[in-house]
């Protein structure tokens, strides 16, 4: 087999990208092809090695790690040197595999699609360091920020004080509580829930001053409409257009219960997620239906004013449901639900595939708890993005429910396995944050990771041929047979983690149960 490279930089003297081709073999494609009599440079002399995982390492929860690796260049002769002066940084790379140099182009199997980040010149070398497709994710989810301007109540719109300059304007998704609004025009007492367009303020509570119910009158289309609406003390109005709020005096501490996505079931961790990463491209609809289906529970996150990565942000909605967010080697975004194994797997791993034999390693998880059973699963819902202490509403007039919401951040719920409380006293209580808004939907979560994490888990490492699991990816499930640790008559287990070696066509692959 021969490598192909195609890279795709930018000249920063044109601002053009330039699409540059490297082979392990030189290659030129035929005048039917496309592109047409095309030259790839015999250059690449180690097509690297790439790590990719559900999570990380050994882990099966928490944020997914970028993958990454490196392609090597032969650069002897200085020829490549030209590479320092272009942009690499969040540009696209291909990475194909040929027969042989006789081959067609329409034959080529696509081994690899990704992202660079930087060229290094290691002696006669060039290394040019590769991610997955998540490192677009590290962007800020955010660009919006305040533009300081507003000065008087008619201008400069509702870009806030000076104070507020560059501030990151905040976003919401799903549903959220008790959100703190940002004033952003202090001389009509308008402020900004989110940046996005709201579907409603809900409920009777939607709206409260240090606790006191306001009274919701009517939403306005516009800021101009809401500017001009006549309200009397203790009254609210919306522009849920513009993710606006207006108060006719002057609150002490306002908080704000409000909802985005059209209908319950566009506020799934599946569809905000799938909202978050729409502008990155390249989703595979049928992963988020599936998810979507797998537990269609109400959720939601609010961003607030400070930096969140998208990346960071996806993660943390999908945690709620036990999800995970990968790429696969095509550069497709992928999302899952961490589930035991079961059935039959793609492939057996045995002791005539797998390299070294019975070559295997166990380690215990780099989860919480390292794999020990755990005597408790705690999961946290229904979060207050402010909270008030018993003496801020010692005064006010409000329910025994409401007071009790207020000054908790997180609701629980929580379920204990009474087995290993006697079993593992040692063992740990998990406690998973969660974007979840209802009770029965956390309990629901906390007794599925229960039967997970109630049982140890292990993690076992081995290195097969690449050619055996051609089609084996994250999140699939294979049967593993090597005549150790008991499994000789063949148990199921998660892919967690693959690291092919491409000059030696070796992958280690992670596998969980």
């Amino acid at each position: 087999m021969i490598y192909l490279l195609e890279i795709d930089p930018v000249d920063p003297s044109t601002g053009q990208v330039v699409t540059l081709r490297y082979g392990s073999a030189g290659f030129t494609t035929w005048p039917s092809d496309t592109p047409s009599n095309t030259w790839f440079e015999e250059r690449i002399v180690d097509p690297g090695n790439y790590e990719r995982f559900m999570f990380g390492r050994s882990r099966t929860r928490g944020e997914s790690d970028v993958g990454g690796g490196d392609i090597q260049l032969a650069n002897a002769d200085g020829a490549l040197d030209f590479l320092l002066n272009l942009a690499f940084d969040g540009r696209a790379f291909r990475l194909y595999g040929l027969a042989d140099e006789t081959a067609a182009w329409a034959s080529r199997d696509t081994i690899l699609v990704g992202t660079m980040e930087q060229v290094e010149f290691p002696s006669r070398r060039v290394s040019i360091r590769i991610r997955d497709r998540l490192a677009l994710l590290r962007d800020t989810i955010q660009t919006q920020t305040y533009a300081g301007t507003t000065i008087s109540g008619v201008a400069g719109g509702v870009e806030g004080n000076k104070d507020l300059k560059d501030v990151r304007k905040p976003l919401l998704f799903g549903r959220a509580f008790s959100i703190p609004p940002v004033l952003v025009d202090q001389f009509n007492s308008i402020y900004q829930v989110a940046a996005n367009p709201l579907t409603g303020i809900f409920n009777v509570s939607a709206a409260r001053d240090n606790g006191v119910l306001l009274t919701a009158t009517s939403d306005y289309p516009t800021l101009a409409a809401l500017k001009a609406a006549t309200l009397t003390g203790g009254q609210y109005a919306t522009c849920l257009a513009l993710g606006l709020l207006r108060v006719q005096t002057r609150p002490s501490t306002l908080t704000v219960d409000a909802t985005e996505g059209a209908t319950l079931a566009d506020r799934s961790a599946a569809r905000i997620v799938q909202r978050m990463i729409a502008s990155a491209g390249g989703t595979s609809a049928a992963d988020f239906n599936a998810l979507h289906t797998a537990n269609p529970a109400e959720c939601g996150i609010w961003t607030g004013t400070h930096e969140t990565t998208i990346l960071s942000a996806a993660v943390e909605v999908l945690a709620s449901i036990g999800g995970y967010l990968t790429v696969d080697r095509l550069g497709v975004y992928r999302v899952g639900r961490l589930e035991l194994p079961t059935g039959p797997g793609e492939v057996v791993l045995d002791e005539t595939n797998i390299l070294g034999g019975e070559a295997i390693s166990r380690q215990a998880t780099n989860d919480d708890g390292d794999g020990v059973p755990a005597r408790s699963v705690t999961v946290q819902w229904g979060r207050a993005y402010t909270t008030f202490s018993e003496e801020d509403l010692k005064n006010v007039n409000a329910t025994d429910a409401y007071r009790a919401f207020a000054v908790q951040e997180w609701r629980l719920a929580k379920v204990t396995s009474a087995a290993n409380v006697t079993l593992h006293p040692k063992g740990p209580e998990l406690v998973f944050d969660s974007c979840l808004c209802n009770e029965t939907d956390a309990m629901a979560e906390a007794t599925r990771l229960l039967a997970i994490y109630a049982a140890r888990r292990d993690v076992f490492t081995l290195q097969v041929a690449a050619d055996e699991i051609p089609t084996v990816d994250l999140g699939d499930v294979v049967t593993l047979a090597p005549n150790r640790f008991g499994m000789a008559a063949g148990v199921p287990a998660r892919v967690i983690g693959l690291t092919p070696t491409l000059s030696t066509n070796i992958t280690e692959i992670e596998v969980w149960r």
